[in-house]
């Protein structure tokens, strides 16, 4: 039995949007789910109807429905009589009489637009076991618009033949996915009232359905939505990779079918997101944000240089770096041992050491090359950012083109090279451990003549051939860079002997910046690790001004009187000094009613002796110094000071022993920006977050009540109903929205991208491409041999092995 609805009558009578109509006119058979006759090919010829080929070897169906003439669409009430009676009649039959009435609903149904209409239609093949695809569309002649849409089964129509028949195929034939199902859902846009109504349904499959697990598979269900490429987006943004995206989304879902999107639609959005940003004008993307960041912060500085239209050089420094540095400038780390892949190019970081004893960024370089006239560009465009002020010490890895610029421009600096990056090339040269302890302690010598003493000696016992004797010449010549005998002259270093806190930064960068990020991306990221370390900071004064430590020493006056001026973390290096007093013996040596000078020792090594000179103005304790000098070099007062304060009953610590770099207050004068506008999005990503935020809590609490979840949900689902109507196709298409600056960049100049180089010490092509860059004083190892124990070979070109083998022949 065949019933056929004359869905063209229903649009005399629509008013309301998804108002059920009577059913009128001719019915489309429908006993859903009829597979078995359909799978044998016995589908009738009137449901069928008759087939004509696209040019892409698809099916089209020759709809009688839409050519039907005015006098067949007048069957009134006659129609609803027939559809009543073969109703009834039915019901004796194997026939579902609900899916029956579920079929005169759909074709009753009104939408306000052809994507309501499509969101409604792909929810049906949802529950049903199939998947839509989108076909036909018909526009007005006149002003464009759609007024007719089909959407099939994704089975439906055939492979091209030309497609099977190929004979030059490289690639094995894909699996088939259409069979000729002929299920159609047609809608129509009736242009008085501006609603769409159905013309034509055919719910009748040639092919057995998908099982309910199987569903979220198939392809128009299989798909990620404006909201959560929003949120993978931020995700990503913030370092979360893929696997762990798919999990949480997953978890959050109860269970992968229910997440909406599978693993492949997930890396394919990631790769495409990337991609986007890989703009052909990636510098100039870089300079318009740049130029965005300097009209919301008028203190943000940056520079740039380009070598034949190319971006060569950046530099760029926001005004809290500026800030930071006015206030912790007097030591700056200096290092080039990082990559930015994409490039090649090198990332400079001026970093130093803030009030907790964390590590703060100054502000930071990328350049294409690493020599002289690179180096002095940067070091030009620091001072150009900082006002001209120059650091006392600057710590570097030894590039010897960084420190002829550091020389140039930095007069009056005192250069430290670092001593981990010395030890490690020490190991290369020195082979012997032995001998290799000797020149450590060379680096810790605090007397010149006996460094030069030990030195000859050291240079005596050293073996191998000229790399190891060019070696210990070039370190000679540098020695006033890393030997203490030669540093420890009230130079300030606050400590710090190793670039180790550059290390640090370039370990943390890898979780913010990989090989794959375009520039302007990268650029973004390193600033997100900068925003990070400054959110440390402020948890750090957090904890200075909410929290005091316990005393524990044996002088509590001094210790509290610390403990009110230092940070904490400084605090402890502090009472690490007071507590060592013990043991220690004060002889006054010189007092005048001005000046007094005192000789400390410790018992058991009278012949390790500090002399501690201060002068009083009006019994308070003026300028005060010691012969040790940590003082002057790490700006906290020693043990032989704190022994002379208790010698002289002090309750407090002086002033002048606390500088002002290591106290909590330090930073008061002036507010601090932690963010700088780093995590500035769209106005619309913007509102989306903080709906997300306000609605979390509520929805926590709601969560906990099945009654007062279901009402929410009924209430959720009333509101999405209202606001179905704006989701046309036109906003559809301008709803992605972006998660960092957009780059569009038509208003700029035009400047290439840098071009890829080659940098010194570049990492090899089998190890990691973000491997650190090595120094100028580390050069290659040489393989060394299992056989022979020399080096410069293996065991396969050993020439011990060629000897062996001319004895047994």
């Amino acid at each position: 039995m065949r019933l056929v609805y004359n869905c063209a009558e229903q649009k005399d009578n629509l008013h309301t949007t998804s108002t059920p109509l009577k059913p009128l006119g001719k019915l489309h058979s429908l006993k859903e789910n009829n597979i078995g006759d359909a799978a044998k090919g016995k589908v009738e010829s009137a449901n069928v109807k008759k087939f004509s080929k696209y040019s892409d070897g698809q099916q089209k169906v020759v709809d009688p429905i839409e050519t039907t003439n005015a006098a067949e669409r007048q069957q009134g009430e006659s129609s609803a009589f027939i559809f009543a009676e073969e109703e009834r009649r039915l019901q004796d039959k194997d026939v579902d009489v609900a899916s029956l009435k579920e079929y005169g609903r759909i074709v009753s149904m009104t939408f306000s637009s052809e994507i309501e209409a499509f969101k409604f239609f792909n929810d049906y093949a949802k529950r049903k076991g199939f998947s839509v695809r989108k076909s036909i569309i018909v526009k007005d002649k006149e002003n464009k618009t759609i007024t007719f849409r089909r959407f099939y089964c994704s089975r439906h129509g055939f492979r091209e033949k030309k497609h099977l028949e190929k004979t030059n195929r490289r690639r094995r034939h894909k699996m088939l996915t259409r069979c000729g199902c002929p299920v159609k859902f047609c809608v129509k846009l009736d242009t008085k009232t501006g609603m769409w109504w159905v013309q034509d349904f055919i719910d009748r499959h040639n092919h057995d359905l998908a099982a309910s697990d199987a569903t979220p598979f198939l392809r128009s269900h299989c798909f990620i939505n404006e909201a959560q490429k929003l949120e993978i987006s931020t995700k990503r943004a913030s370092g979360i990779r893929n696997c762990q995206i798919r999990d949480y989304d997953a978890r959050c879902s109860g269970g992968y079918q229910n997440r909406g999107y599978q693993e492949k639609n997930l890396y394919n959005f990631s790769v495409a997101d990337e991609q986007s940003r890989k703009l052909e004008h990636d510098a100039d993307s870089v300079l318009k944000y740049f130029h965005e960041r300097k009209n919301a912060d008028p203190d943000f500085f940056f520079k740039y240089d380009t070598k034949d239209g190319c971006l060569n050089r950046l530099f760029w420094a926001d005004g809290q770096s500026v800030v930071d540095y006015a206030y912790f400038g007097d030591v700056v780390i200096f290092d080039s041992t990082y990559q930015l892949n994409r490039y090649n190019m090198i990332v400079v970081p001026f970093i130093g050491c803030n009030h907790h004893r964390s590590t703060v960024i100054f502000a930071c370089g990328i350049v294409s090359g690493e020599n002289d006239e690179t180096y002095r560009w940067l070091l030009e465009a620091f001072l150009e950012a900082t006002f001209q002020k120059r650091p006392e010490s600057v710590i570097t890895d030894g590039d010897l083109a960084m420190g002829k610029a550091i020389k140039s421009l930095l007069k009056g600096t005192t250069h430290r090279l670092c001593s981990w990056h010395m030890e490690r090339n020490a190991k290369k040269y020195i082979h012997d451990e032995t001998v290799r302890a000797k020149f450590h302690e060379l680096v810790y010598v605090c007397s010149v003549e006996e460094f030069e003493e030990k030195w000859k000696d050291f240079e005596k016992e050293v073996s191998g051939g000229s790399p190891s004797r060019q070696w210990l010449q070039m370190i000679y010549e540098l020695k006033e860079s890393w030997a203490a005998a030669f540093l420890n002259k009230k130079k300030m270093l606050l400590g710090m002997t190793s670039s180790q806190r550059s290390e640090s930064l370039n370990a943390d960068l890898h979780n913010y910046i990989n090989g794959r990020m375009s520039l302007c991306m990268a650029v973004q990221q390193f600033e997100r690790c900068l925003t990070h370390k400054r959110t440390k900071e402020a948890e750090f004064d957090c904890i200075a001004f909410q929290k005091e430590p316990v005393l524990q020493t044996l002088f509590p006056d001094l210790e509290e009187s610390a403990a009110r001026s230092y940070t904490p973390n400084v605090f402890h290096n502090v009472r690490d000094e007071l507590e060592k007093v013990v043991g220690l013996v004060v002889d006054e040596i010189l007092n005048s009613s001005m000046a007094s000078k005192y000789m400390v020792s410790r018992k058991e090594k009278a012949k390790s002796q500090y002399i501690v000179c201060c002068s009083s103005i009006q019994d308070d304790v003026d300028k005060i110094s010691c012969t040790c000098a940590k003082l002057e070099c790490e700006k906290i007062p020693c043990r032989h000071i704190f022994a002379v304060l208790i010698h002289m009953k002090a309750t407090c610590i002086p002033r002048c022993c606390i500088c002002d770099r290591w106290t909590k207050h330090v930073k008061s004068a002036f507010p601090s920006d932690r963010e700088g506008g780093t995590f500035n999005v769209s106005d619309h990503c913007q509102r989306f977050h903080e709906l997300n935020k306000a609605v979390i809590p509520y929805h926590y609490e709601v969560a906990k009540s099945t009654e007062n979840y279901l009402k929410l949900m009924e209430s959720i689902e009333q509101q999405k109903r209202q606001y179905e109507h704006v989701h046309d196709k036109k906003l559809a298409e301008n709803s992605v929205v972006k998660q960092d600056v957009k780059e569009d960049v038509k208003s700029l100049p035009r400047i290439g991208n840098p071009k890829p180089v080659v940098t010194k010490g570049a990492p090899k092509k089998n190890k990691k491409r973000y491997e650190r860059i090595k120094s100028a004083t580390e050069s290659k190892r040489k393989n060394k041999c299992g056989r022979c124990g020399q080096r410069g070979h293996n065991r396969q070109t050993c020439q011990l092995l060629t000897q062996v083998s001319i004895l047994v022949c």
